[in-house]
């Protein structure tokens, strides 16, 4: 068991040296191709971060389905779907609160205003894609007939793909220039090639994809060996760990007050996983949720749309509503603790 916790500490500890090698490829991504900072962070950054969490429910599904390892069938359908579940529940509640966090401490720290400045409709148009996603996604779970939820899975899919089409078509040129560090793969190259950029992006993904297969197996370990649900510490685990991209990218690029990035980093991720990672448990699970999962996913509405409707008007977003998103994912943990210690 310690030997287990420990090695999933040293993963995390590699998961966050990854971030920094994609945010620092992912902004020259942008620059090279000439996107600006909410294209870049809402699709890019996106769906390159949630990469790990996507691969978990892939990776404990088909493990189940094969019977992998000592993976069951029942085990690898309740990590897929928790992991599922899990990741846009940490989007929408923990991430905003960590990016209020970072958002308050940078704030005092450099003498500025605190609160997040960034491109308003594309922050709206984020929201107008995941909030009928994602509602889809739960009123499916009460859709007895497979063929009827797999009909969605591929609407989902097709969704995800207008929503991208729109927002780099519309988000193609800049809107302020990059403030951008050396390329880790090339430090003293003023323009470095396009070949090293991508393969900087594609490294530094692979290494968190692989990072990802021996996280899964450590949660079906702890899962048995503490005799927890496998689903429920996969919805309440897998996604702090797997959500780390996202969250560090966000404190990094609020620290370098690009805050289109770093909400668009995480907006753009809560579309992906609206649509993405949900259409593979549509399409491979029963995806007959319990009620911690129905309670997850009402908690990460609710944050979401308390946030959006903040920022209706104007786009002016302060750390108080932000550390509010945290309040709602306390009240899961405590729902959690109470409904397990009866």
């Amino acid at each position: 068991m310690f030997l287990s916790l420990f090695e999933i500490l040293a993963l995390l500890v590699l998961i966050v040296a990854c971030c920094s090698f994609f945010t620092n490829a992912i902004e020259w991504t942008g620059h090279r191709f000439n996107l600006s900072e909410g294209a870049v962070g809402s699709v890019l950054a996106a769906v390159g971060t949630a990469l790990p969490e996507t691969l978990v429910p892939i990776i404990a599904i088909v493990s189940g389905l094969l019977g992998l390892g000592h993976m069951s069938a029942e085990n690898g359908h309740d990590i897929g779907v928790g992991a599922i579940l899990g990741a846009p529940f940490l989007l929408g509640t923990l991430a905003m609160f960590v990016t209020g966090c970072a958002l308050y401490y940078f704030a005092s720290q450099d003498k500025r205003e605190p609160h997040l400045k960034f491109n308003h409709n594309l922050f709206r148009r984020d929201f107008h894609y995941f909030f009928p996603a994602y509602i889809v996604v739960f009123l499916a779970s009460f859709i007895p007939d497979i063929r009827v939820k797999s009909a969605i899975a591929i609407g989902l899919v097709a969704f995800y793909g207008i929503y991208v089409y729109r927002t780099l078509k519309k988000e193609h040129v800049p809107d302020e220039e990059f403030d951008l560090a050396g390329l880790f793969f090339a430090p003293k190259a003023k323009e470095p090639s396009t070949f090293l950029i991508l393969t900087q992006v594609v490294v530094s993904l692979v290494v968190l994809l692989v990072m990802v297969h021996f996280f899964v197996e450590e949660i079906q370990q702890i899962s048995t060996a503490l005799k927890i649900p496998a689903m429920l510490l996969s919805l309440i685990i897998t996604p702090i760990a797997t959500e780390l991209p996202e969250k560090f990218n966000s404190v990094m690029w609020i620290k370098g007050k690009k805050d289109n990035l770093a909400l668009g980093n995480i907006t753009g991720a809560m579309v992906f996983q609206s649509c993405i990672p949900t259409a593979i448990g549509l399409a491979f699970t029963p995806w007959i949720l319990n009620s911690q999962g129905v309670l997850s996913v009402i908690l990460c509405l609710a944050s979401s749309a308390m946030i959006y409707f903040t920022v209706w008007k104007k786009a002016r977003l302060l750390p108080q509503m932000l550390f509010a998103s945290g309040a709602f994912y306390l009240l899961f943990l405590f729902y959690t603790i109470f409904y397990y210690a009866k």
